[in-house]
């Protein structure tokens, strides 16, 4: 994206308050919906829905639950939903941006910009963050503001880089990443090879930014965030498809492959591999040779793509 575009979105999206809820496998019951509503379906026989490619989503056991609910074995697309009250995480979007043209550094596919969507964590988290954790200030041990995070109020657990095109209508998602959850381990496991040597060592004799005591901070780290370890991933790319298709009213959206999106944007090291194989496949996306548009008719992405050998990306409608 071009840097203005970025800030056009953000001026019209930005300032919207956005509350975004999650339970594990949410996101099988939103995609279904969505497949069924792009199909123009308003009710589909669940007979119907087993035999499908949407057969996919009704392996989970909540959504295996819900569909038995369903009178006459028909779903019907608007009151669809878990049967159970199920203890969702909330969280809040924020939008931001990333990028000023330094492929290097930024690792963009066209050299140019990203509107980037941030999943923070609540309210409820954070006080119980700062009461345990008691970081010595806003900037606190687990977070990175080298990362396209919020700095302003908000605790950002992951967020996801977009690349968007309106004029072909596409979406390439380049990134979701999380810095919180893996940064508080390896905090936490650096502390305990300290205190294997010296037990009486304290949080904050060995990361500073932690006044917290030894305690508080394995409960928070082994507990209290504990929820978020198994979703994370699946509540921002769920979130990023219903901004997509919601907000953007874009309906293709395209996702690196692991090979292709590491030689593209020139990424030092290695990302999780799941986030670029399982994650998408969970989603429905499919693998495509097909070049996004959006990349193809770019000079600088097309020069790169060229030295590829074999590109590949996903691919899904919403």
């Amino acid at each position: 994206m071009k840097s203005q575009d970025v800030e056009d979105v953000i001026a019209c999206l930005g300032d919207e308050r956005r509350i975004f809820r999650y339970f594990k496998d949410r996101y099988c019951f939103d995609l279904l919906a969505l497949d069924l509503q792009r199909q123009q379906l308003a009710q589909v026989k669940v007979a119907q829905l087993k035999a499908g490619p949407l057969a996919r989503y009704l392996q989970k056991p909540l959504l295996a639950s819900a569909l038995k609910q369903c009178g006459g074995g028909v779903v019907d697309v608007k009151s669809f939903g878990p049967v159970d009250a199920v203890q969702a995480l909330p969280f809040s979007i924020t939008l931001g941006r990333w990028g000023d043209g330094d492929r290097g550094w930024d690792q963009t596919s066209r050299n140019q910009c990203n509107l980037v969507l941030q999943l923070n964590f609540d309210s409820g988290h954070n006080a119980r963050y700062n009461r345990l954790v008691k970081p010595a200030n806003a900037y606190g041990p687990f977070e990175s503001y080298g990362h396209p995070v919020h700095q302003q109020g908000y605790k950002t657990l992951a967020w996801v880089r977009l690349d968007i095109d309106f004029g072909t209508g596409e979406v390439l998602i380049e990134e979701i990443q999380n810095d919180w959850l893996r940064k508080a381990e390896r905090v936490l496991d650096r502390i305990n090879r300290r205190r294997s040597r010296s037990p009486q060592v304290k949080p904050q004799d060995v990361i500073r930014a932690i006044n917290g005591s030894y305690n508080d901070l394995v409960t928070y780290v082994e507990k209290e965030l504990q929820p978020y370890r198994n979703l994370w991933a699946e509540a921002a790319m769920l979130a990023a498809i219903r901004f997509i298709k919601d907000d953007l009213g874009i309906s293709t959206v395209y996702y690196h492959s692991f090979d292709t999106g590491i030689k593209l944007k020139r990424v030092g090291g290695a990302p999780p591999r799941s986030m670029y194989t399982t994650l998408p496949k969970q989603f429905g996306f499919e693998l495509t040779t097909e070049v996004p548009e959006m990349l193809a008719t770019h000079k600088h992405s097309r020069r790169y793509i060229k030295a590829i050998k074999a590109p590949s990306w996903f691919r899904r409608e919403v």
